[in-house]
Parts: structure tokens; C-alpha cells; sequence
């Protein structure tokens, strides 16, 4: 079952008040503004910068899977995965989505 919906004609991005409610059941993500763009940012840590690469990897796997692509930054001992939707200039439900999906994801062995 897919993860994101199509946008709408009509889209536009969540204004921050309204990403802070749709986010309130993330546990660890925040908003972070980029060049006047609102993202869905989280920090995972891991032990090792191959954990962090191998967590960025499962974490492509669902993005390529769903057509929507985060910005993924590994270093030692840490992945940051950054969701927000390009076309809209910020976070769109698709974001959130992706969020709880990534989530999810990452709590599996």
C-alpha cells in the first residue's frame, strides 16, 4: 500500500503551525527552516558509520520505493533524515507520512 498520495492541483505546503499539529504523534523529529523551506528533520543515532550508512540505505529502499526522496546525511555515529516536499517548498502530509513510515521502518531488525 503506497505511503504518499498523489498531490492535488491545489497542494501547498503545511504552514508551520499546521506541521507542528500533523507532526505530534513523531516521537524525535523537528522542524528545521532551509533557505526559507520548512523540513521534517530527525537525528538517528547509531553506533558506527556503517550502521548509520547501512540505516541511510533502508531508508533509500522506502524512498525509491515511493517516489519521494529525503535528504540523507550519514556521519560517524549518526543519520539525519530530512523529508519535505520540493515542489510545494515544505511539508506537505506526505512528509509526515514518510516520517512515521521511516519510523516504523527503522524499528524493525
Amino acid at each position: 500500500m503506497a505511503i504518499c498520495r498523489p498531490l492535488e492541483p491545489e497542494a501547498r505546503a503545511l504552514l508551520e503551525a499546521e506541521a507542528r499539529t500533523a507532526m505530534r504523534h513523531l516521537q524525535g523529529w523537528f522542524l528545521d527552516d532551509i533557505d526559507n523551506s520548512l523540513r521534517l528533520c530527525k537525528i538517528y543515532s547509531t553506533d558506527n558509520f556503517l550502521q548509520a550508512l547501512a540505516l541511510a540505505q533502508r531508508v533509500g529502499r522506502l524512498a525509491q520505493a515511493e517516489n519521494h526522496h529525503p535528504e540523507i546525511t550519514i556521519a560517524w555515529g549518526r543519520c539525519t533524515v530530512s523529508w519535505w516536499t520540493t515542489r510545494l517548498g515544505g511539508i506537505h502530509d506526505n512528509d509526515v507520512r514518510m516520517a512515521a513510515a521511516t519510523d516504523e521502518l527503522l524499528s524493525q531488525p
